[in-house]
């Protein structure tokens, strides 16, 4: 069976797809914003101390402050408000966690003389010291597993992913290529629906039974409702789809599935078999077994941030995509009309809320098409819905970008 690792960039994001005989089985999205990564370093400036948590808060340039207990700080550091101090990630933010730093920098003494250089002619917040390429990071995700095939849409990411592969796994530079073809990566391999299906809240089942998968802050909550055929059969079907769909989505944390009742100890143990048998591959995954109200609990070690919580927020119509998800499709679709209509300057307009993910959460990605195209995106706003936006041509007369 071929094993393909599919890597398609655009402007702050790195989509990696594994592909096992022409079938999708993980799905990555790594992101190039203004969030910080782990391992990149920052000089920071105290905003605020919290004694009571023993904790400072640190202000490194991102959505919220960076967040340094006392066991991530030196034993000789002492902090005031408005002090400058260097510090390295060590937990990505989330959707309601900031992110955690230390003082302790995991490096050796010639890259500390050369990160002190380097802080000493900085302002804070500014990043010191970026560790992880996007595009790198999705390969060391994937690379420890065999692979047959790994395809690159982008040029600059091909050559950071060439010479990556030649320091650390130069056997596998070999079957490295560089997608060039006008139809987009994903669309040439055919998996694009199995994508759709990986965003979508509701699955059918093959006897028109359905999944239901509901992703919260707590837990990830999935139940299983009946077709035309039995409830055993359903819930076997169902619970293949769970053990694909717990990878492909990267869901984490408490995980409740309620199958549809069952009244036989038998057909509870086939069910546990088949989710074993579904995820006998994941190594940081535990079958908790059965609550007293019938729902089947598991536990998976976070991996990552769940596509979901990337892409998603909820809403009091469920979830909608948060304005960095549109702004970010905003860009690949202006940098689309820009390779397909070379010569021809572009702007976007875009709900508020877009417009202001475009000018912070964005702004890096935005800066690099920048650079690429050669000349400022104008961004200006819309009153349509928040997951609107248009691409629309730029003239002398009408620019009025920021």
């Amino acid at each position: 069976m071929t094993r393909r690792l599919l890597l398609s960039v655009s402007p702050g994001e790195v989509w990696a797809a594994l592909v096992v005989a022409d079938e999708l089985i993980e799905l990555r999205l790594l992101r190039t914003g203004a969030e910080p990564r782990t391992g990149d370093i920052f000089l920071g400036r105290v905003i605020r101390i919290r004694r009571e948590l023993s904790a400072v808060l640190i202000d490194i340039g991102a959505t919220r402050p960076g967040f340094l207990s006392g066991e991530d700080m030196l034993p000789a550091d002492h902090f005031e408000e408005g002090q400058a101090v260097i510090v390295q990630v060590t937990k990505e933010a989330r959707a309601d966690k900031a992110a955690g730093v230390t003082t302790k920098l995991g490096v050796n003494d010639a890259r500390r003389r050369s990160i002190l250089s380097a802080a000493e002619k900085a302002t804070p917040p500014s990043i010191l010291e970026e560790r992880n390429i996007a595009v790198v990071v999705a390969l060391k995700e994937f690379v420890e597993s065999p692979l047959d095939e790994i395809v690159v849409d982008d040029a600059v990411a091909f050559a950071e992913a060439r010479a990556w592969l030649a320091r650390n796994r130069p056997e596998l530079t070999a079957v490295l290529s560089h997608h060039r073809e006008k139809t987009s990566l994903f669309q040439t391999h055919g998996i694009g629906p199995s994508i759709d299906a990986a965003l979508a809240p509701r699955l059918p089942l093959p006897d028109g039974g359905s999944l239901t998968i509901e992703t919260l802050a707590a837990a990830t909550f999935i139940d299983v409702d009946s077709g035309r055929g039995s409830a055993h059969a359903t819930n076997l079907a169902g619970a293949a789809l769970i053990a694909r769909h717990i990878i492909l989505r990267n869901l984490a944390g408490p995980i409740v599935i309620d199958f549809i009742g069952m009244k036989s100890r038998q057909d509870r143990q086939k069910l546990e078999e088949a989710l074993a048998e579904g995820l006998a591959d994941e190594p940081h995954l535990q079958l908790l077994g059965w609550t007293r109200l019938g729902h089947f609990e598991l536990a998976r070690k976070r991996k990552g941030v769940p596509l979901m919580e990337l892409l998603f927020e909820p809403s009091t119509l469920g979830f909608v995509k948060r304005p960095l998800t549109v702004a970010l499709e905003a860009l690949r679709a202006l940098q689309r009309q820009s390779e397909q209509t070379p010569g021809r300057r572009f702007g976007i307009r875009a709900h508020r809320q877009v417009a202001i993910a475009l000018e912070f959460d964005a702004i890096r990605a935005r800066r690099e098409l920048e650079a690429r195209l050669g000349y400022p995106i104008a961004i200006t706003d819309n009153r349509e819905e928040r997951h609107t936006y248009d691409i629309v041509p730029i003239t002398t007369g009408n620019y009025h970008g920021t």
